[in-house]
């Protein structure tokens, strides 16, 4: 009796093993996705393709979720969401990164990335604003705070407005050069 018992769970557990795809082989379908993204020569994939691929992502994460894959594929579907114009989707993709792998060692640029995308690609300034002073305060060394203090600084302006107020600056700097070499 002990015997079947035994023989029963294995077989349930091996049957169990089975419907779950191997870390090793859902690795190498996401890496032939990868590889097959641009090959007919375009340089914007097709988003048939891009949708399958980020789904292999999430399906990977959701299967292994301690995986250290697991929150490089997040960044990488938020890269390949943001740069199709799939704005919304990589905002899904980062927040995960953030919520779930805090020691990620990219975490700043996924926090800079958040606040980059409701800036440039949403258009929501009050949530860039948000995004931008969010990663300052946790990470106010990194290189890309004054990246930051810089966006911040221009929300909402057009390009125009940022040309504008760089020429009175220089304008500014040169003028004071200028008269503190005449008082030379």
């Amino acid at each position: 009796m002990k015997t079947i018992k035994i023989t029963g769970i294995v077989i349930i557990a091996l049957l169990l093993a089975s419907c779950n795809p191997s870390k090793e082989k859902m690795a190498k379908d996401i890496a032939t996705k990868e590889k097959g993204l641009f090959v007919d020569g375009s340089p914007v994939p097709d988003k048939t393709k891009i949708k399958e691929i980020t789904d292999l992502y999430k399906k990977y994460v959701q299967t292994f979720p301690k995986d250290s894959m697991s929150p490089k594929y997040l960044f990488k579907g938020s890269d390949l969401s943001m740069n199709t114009g799939q704005s919304p989707e990589a905002i899904i993709f980062l927040d995960q990164i953030i919520s779930d792998y805090p020691d990620f060692k990219k975490l700043p640029e996924a926090y800079f990335l958040k606040a980059f995308i409701y800036d440039d690609k949403i258009k929501n300034l009050p949530k860039a604003r948000a995004a931008y002073m969010e990663f300052i305060q946790k990470f106010p060394k990194h290189d890309l705070v004054n990246d930051a203090k810089i966006s911040m600084d221009n929300l909402g302006k057009t390009p125009e407005q940022i040309v504008k107020e760089f020429e009175i600056k220089v304008k500014q700097k040169s003028d004071s050069a200028e008269a503190a070499a005449k008082k030379k």
